[in-house]
């Protein structure tokens, strides 16, 4: 390992290129939005020179086969800063990888003026090298497919009504936790006395084969890629990234929420484990499959190792034995407190699930262990057929435990509406108890909007809904989520949402942050900072950029780092990227 170090270090500076400048203010739309009277972002008439990324992309993935074997040995479950791969190994500030360089480039917050173009800090505007300084500028050329960027409004607040949720633990006749108990039963795990598998035995069982994440791959900071367009636009102050494995950057299934032990507990393990991950969920073709995935934030060189986790629905089957089958869900959002697991569902192919749904960690069974599971088989029907136990190739399988489902079942939501979407979670730890916030995905073009404008609203925007949860101290149940003596949740809040295409959002001491993505691949999202009632801040997010994360840290004095994750298909566009959102 001491010879491949320096190898692997090298290549992970050189895929650490700029794209972690000033925060820079999104003052316009793309072509064909409105406000083309306002200020746009001054374009980036020279790029910085396009790196060999692709062939060492490929050149790290054939270090795999050295890597694996090494990595079930040194891997632990303890965290790493940001930049760990850094030579001296200390730990560098989210400040400090701004200014990181890469092989041949200029630091990444410097611009650098192209033919005709005046050099940052020449005494004609804006603060020497400051790229947060952007003069007005004609409209870029069109991006093809691209949708109009809607502009931000101020959130109002609403009712909460809508959000009241009742919690449902039964599956038919029988409930939840009786399905769960015999079905650990039925599987007959071998040894004896096995009742589920920890995170940390879980990334375990992803080694020595794999799959892998590559930390700070070069191709998504390079043109076209999901934090940088050739127009020179990118995200602003990234300060870490993950690529997925090829065979998961492409294919018929699509991440949308992400989470991590820094949400499960205060000091940011998992809450019976030593392990800290991160988890993001995904949603199969037409919604009919969903997983999850815990990703491990420590890796050896620029190599993660993560494992994918089958949702499943159990149910009694005709002949008396317990079954399970696919959770037909979009999964469009995920929250890890304590033992527990919550998922959004908007779905409208299969609304019955409409709410947030919960998974018990305590529940997550390893099918390796089973006489009576196969996990060879792929491409058939998951569940239990002829006596034998199919998962369509998943080792490892997570039974749901209940859902908390609003006042009105069984038909299709509606944003602005009732029953109400929930499109997304996302955790506020600086509320005691702490929170989580859920709002609706809003698409209010004809001629089949799936929302209509609120009351009071000029355009439909979708609702965002805060509910308290359970405190950290003592045990909670149904997903920790705070009830009262009716067994109802309630909406402590509702406001109307800045814009429409809503992906995520999370707050923080009171400034909330959105996500808006109408497309996979066209135009950088948006990310837009507010408190109810004031305008709105606008910033570029990833290509098709979706929920979102506060990755906190063991120094109470260093502010969170926001975590996100992109849906587009492609090593380059399918990403985990965090951004220090407190650069000013």
């Amino acid at each position: 390992m001491i010879m491949l170090s320096p190898l692997l270090h090298g290549a992970a500076t050189a895929a650490a290129k700029g794209d972690s400048g000033g925060t820079a203010l999104l003052s316009a739309p793309p072509p064909g939005g409105k406000g083309k009277d306002r200020n746009k972002n001054r374009k980036r008439h020279s790029q910085h020179e396009r790196q060999n990324g692709t062939q060492t992309q490929h050149a790290l993935r054939d270090l795999t086969q050295v890597l694996a074997p090494l990595q079930k040995a040194v891997t632990g479950t303890g965290a790493l800063p940001y930049n760990w791969q850094a030579a001296d190994g200390k730990a560098v500030t989210a400040g400090d990888l701004n200014a990181v360089r890469s092989v041949g480039d200029a630091p990444v917050g410097e611009e650098i003026a192209g033919p005709g173009e005046r050099a940052p800090g020449d005494g004609r505007g804006g603060a020497p090298g400051d790229p947060r300084t952007d003069p007005a500028d004609p409209a870029d050329p069109p991006v093809v497919g691209a949708q109009p960027v809607p502009t931000p409004v101020p959130m109002r607040t609403t009712s909460p009504a809508d959000f009241t949720l009742h919690w449902d633990d039964r599956n038919g006749p029988y409930a939840y936790d009786d399905l769960n108990e015999r079905l650990r039963t039925d599987l007959r795990f071998s040894p004896p006395g096995y009742r589920y598998s920890t995170v940390s035995e879980v990334l375990a069982g992803s080694l020595p084969r794999g799959p892998f994440a590559n930390r700070r791959c070069p191709m998504p900071v390079q043109d076209s890629g999901a934090l940088v367009t050739p127009q020179g636009d990118r995200v602003r102050d990234v300060v870490d990234w993950f690529c997925l494995a090829p065979g998961d950057a492409t294919g018929p299934w699509t991440p949308q929420g992400i989470s991590g032990t820094w949400d499960s507990t205060a000091q940011g393990t998992a809450y019976d484990d030593t392990a800290r991950a991160f988890v993001f969920s995904w949603h199969g073709p037409a919604n009919d499959e969903s997983r999850v995935t815990f990703l491990n934030e420590v890796g050896v060189g620029p190599f993660n190792h993560y494992q994918h986790v089958l949702l499943v629905n159990p149910f009694q089957s005709e002949s008396g034995a317990v079954s399970f089958g696919p959770m037909r869900i979009h999964a469009g959002g995920v929250v890890w407190y304590h033992q527990y697991l919550l998922v959004a569902d908007d779905n409208r192919q299969h609304p019955e699930n409409n709410g947030i749904l919960v998974f018990d960690l305590r529940d997550l069974f390893d099918l390796s262990l089973s006489a009576v599971s196969d996990i060879g088989t792929t491409g058939g029907p998951i569940g239990l057929r002829g006596g034998t136990y199919y998962t369509n190739g998943y080792r490892y399988i997570l039974p749901l435990r209940g859902i908390w489902r609003p006042g009105i079942t069984g038909v299709r939501c509606r944003s602005n509406s009732s029953p109400p979407c929930f499109g997304y979670l996302g955790l506020d730890r600086s509320t005691t108890p702490p929170s989580v916030l859920t709002g609706e995905w809003c698409d209010p073009r004809e001629p089949t909007p799936t929302c209509r404008p609120a009351a009071g609203q000029a355009a439909p925007t979708g609702r965002v809904a805060r509910y308290a949860m359970a405190p950290d101290a003592g045990v909670c149940d149904r997903g920790c989520l705070a009830y009262g003596a009716d067994g109802s949740a309630r909406a402590t809040q509702a406001f109307t949402q800045p814009t429409p295409w809503t992906q995520g959002s999370v707050s923080w001491n009171g400034l909330y942050q959105f996500t808006m993505s109408n497309n996979r691949t066209a135009t950088l999202g948006r990310r837009y900072e507010a408190v109810p009632g004031g305008q709105p801040t606008p910033h570029f997010a990833g290509r098709g950029v979706q929920d979102l994360y506060w990755h906190r840290s063991a120094d109470p004095a260093q502010p969170p780092i926001l975590w996100s994750l992109t849906e587009g298909e492609g090593v380059k566009n399918r990403i985990l990227y965090g951004v220090d959102p407190w650069v000013r």
